[in-house]
């Protein structure tokens, strides 16, 4: 499934195609007909990406809704275009381009407060410019016995954060999956919230995910890694930095991946700590001016 990076940039591409343009709309399956005649030469204005959520912003106050779980796929073509497949849910065109929707689960013409309404369903975007880490992190401590893997994968918590990520972000920040999220600092939760943010930003650029630094050191002898490798711990065997066998589990429908050295489990008593040590975190926020 296209995680938050990927949503974006295709928010980007759209608004560069057919942004301030009369665009042609069609739907060659049948199944979006009524919706793509209704949009058939109206004014796109934007394109807009919420967590894996795109909208298609055209005018008289339109929005086209698309999500494209896991098949779902947006085909573009430089003129002069095919004939569009018999599968086309939705295809978009002008003298110079045409996009072709195949496969989404959702692709549905709704009005402006059923877009505000489903947002208000979702979690802070770490990549937008309005986004919230302390809204998330109340979500977070809501449910303090859920574990830190499971709480990244909800949506209402970062919306646009899928699998890969949460790997990836996990690891480099050294917590644990299976950890509780009511034991994660507010030290530790920064850490992951920017961790996050930073490397879904790198992934929007190009809409492909790679998470290992430009300067990360070589991969440990032991580890067998290329050089173009693109994750730490995501479907590997073997910790890039440590060599250690990784774990693979299930959580949350997924599999999950953690280096048990690099990500140790929390200790007995942890819980107890970190309890202490959030209480007295929220105390000097709370005092602060």
């Amino acid at each position: 499934m296209p995680e938050g990076n990927t949503i974006h940039w295709l928010a980007r591409v759209h608004t560069r195609d057919f942004a301030a343009r009369r665009v042609r709309a069609d739907s060659p399956q049948g199944r979006f007909a009524r919706e793509a005649r209704r949009l058939d030469g109206r004014l796109f204005e934007s394109a807009e990406a919420y967590g894996k959520h795109l909208f298609h912003h055209w005018s008289g106050g339109l929005v086209v809704h698309v999500h494209l779980g896991m098949a779902g796929w947006f085909y573009r073509h430089p003129a002069p275009a095919p004939p569009p497949r018999p599968t086309v849910r939705l295809r978009l065109a002008t003298r110079d381009v045409a996009t072709d929707l195949i496969g989404p689960p959702t692709c549905e013409l709704i009005p402006e407060f059923a877009r505000r309404k489903l947002l208000a369903r979702l979690g802070p975007d770490p990549l937008r410019r309005d986004f919230d880490p302390d809204r998330a992190l109340a979500e977070l401590v809501r449910r303090p016995r859920r574990t830190i893997g499971d709480a990244l994968l909800d949506q209402r918590v970062l919306a646009g954060v899928g699998n890969i990520y949460r790997a990836e972000a996990l690891f480099l920040t050294g917590i644990h999956p299976k950890r509780a999220s009511g034991n994660v600092s507010a030290e530790e939760w920064e850490r992951l919230w920017k961790t996050v943010r930073a490397l879904m930003r790198r992934g929007a650029v190009r809409g492909r995910i790679r998470t290992i630094e430009p300067d990360e050191p070589p991969a440990h002898p032991l580890a067998g890694r290329a050089p173009a490798d693109a994750f730490y711990v995501y479907q590997q065997a073997i910790c890039r930095r440590c060599a250690s066998p990784l774990e693979e589990f299930p959580m949350s429908a997924r599999r999950m991946f953690a280096c048990p050295r690099c990500q140790p489990e929390p200790r007995r008593g942890s819980k107890r700590r970190a309890k202490e040590k959030n209480g007295r975190d929220r105390k000097r926020r709370a005092a602060a001016p």
